[in-house]
């Protein structure tokens, strides 16, 4: 009896190990399937965001919901992806969401390098800048350059343009321009540090810009 047992017990087992990895790989399918579908979206988002300026869409607050739905069932989402659904929500008039996923940006930036940090610092002080939270604001934006660094041409660059975004809001915060005046001669120092030529003239260009 014992032994004219051991067939059944063993397609029992195999019967099991059948269904548990049918229902793995179902799973493992719908996690694609949302994936896709988060990809799909951030995409989307990103060119409504780019296309339309404007600070209220109706298309970009559906698109922004769905994907901020998603995107609390995955541990992968990366900071660009963070930084576009949180810009998407903070114009959709959801602030307290926006914040989280501006932080949610600059935690997973911490494992992508320096210029992932810097953009994700810098586009939380421009959320904070935009909801009149000035000091944190200065804050973050101190921390983007801290991340950057001037270790070469590339990191001066990023540091250029990140006084001058900070100086420009500054200047919208307060039209005295006090505090935008010193950003900027900061960058104007932080060209002349620049090792190439032609990035000199760029920047020096740039900063002459008013509408840069």
């Amino acid at each position: 009896m014992q032994a004219a047992g051991i067939p059944a017990l063993a397609i029992s087992l195999v019967a099991l190990a059948v269904s548990l990895y049918g229902i793995a790989e179902r799973s493992s399918a719908t996690r694609r399937a949302e994936r896709l579908r988060f990809l799909t979206l951030i995409d989307d988002l990103n060119r409504l965001l780019t296309d339309n300026p404007r600070p209220f869409d109706t298309q970009v607050e559906i698109l922004a919901l769905q994907a901020f739905g998603l995107q609390k069932r995955f541990t992968d989402v990366t900071s660009p992806e963070y930084r576009t659904l949180a810009d998407a929500l903070g114009r959709s008039g959801l602030p307290a969401e926006a914040d989280q996923l501006w932080r949610a940006a600059i935690d997973a930036s911490e494992d992508e390098g320096p210029t992932q940090a810097l953009f994700a610092r810098r586009g939380y002080a421009l959320f904070l800048f935009s909801a009149g939270r000035r000091e944190k604001g200065r804050d973050q934006m101190g921390l983007a350059l801290e991340a950057i660094g001037s270790a070469d041409d590339t990191a001066r660059l990023h540091q250029i343009r990140t006084f001058k975004t900070w100086a420009d809001d500054e200047r919208f915060a307060d039209p005295t321009g006090g505090r935008a005046a010193e950003l900027l001669k900061r960058a104007e120092q932080a060209v002349t540090l620049l090792e190439s030529e032609h990035a000199r003239r760029r920047m020096r260009a740039f900063l002459e810009n008013a509408d840069s």
